[in-house]
């Protein structure tokens, strides 16, 4: 049996969605195993739901760093966005109201 490596970057899809716990204390536990807090913490984002999508996310991270890079067909834009966070609970914050913008994947 292979033995899974362990990835410092957490991706959603990695985190069970089971009736016992709520996704969001799965994603928690993960970033406190994994992430060193206070610290710098990469937001990854793909736009699928047109370039004013960015201008959405801008307003909840204002003031930082922007990684911008379009697909070769021009249909989505992969974000990253550095930002200096304090706590896993910060990071889950920024998750749930960038849920809530339309035509924005969370990664």
């Amino acid at each position: 049996m292979e033995e899974k490596k362990i990835n410092k970057e957490i991706e959603l899809t990695d985190i069970p969605d089971g009736n016992s716990k709520d996704i969001y204390v799965n994603l928690k536990e993960k970033l406190e195993s994994v992430e060193k807090f206070p610290g710098v913490y990469n937001f990854k984002f793909i736009i699928t739901g047109g370039l004013n999508k960015i201008e959405d996310l801008r307003a909840i991270l204002p003031n930082d760093e922007f990684l911008e890079q379009a697909s070769k067909t021009g249909k989505y834009v992969s974000i990253t966005v550095k930002k200096q966070v304090q706590n896993a609970d910060e990071v889950i914050a920024i998750y749930k109201q960038a849920g809530n913008i339309k035509g924005i994947m969370i990664l």
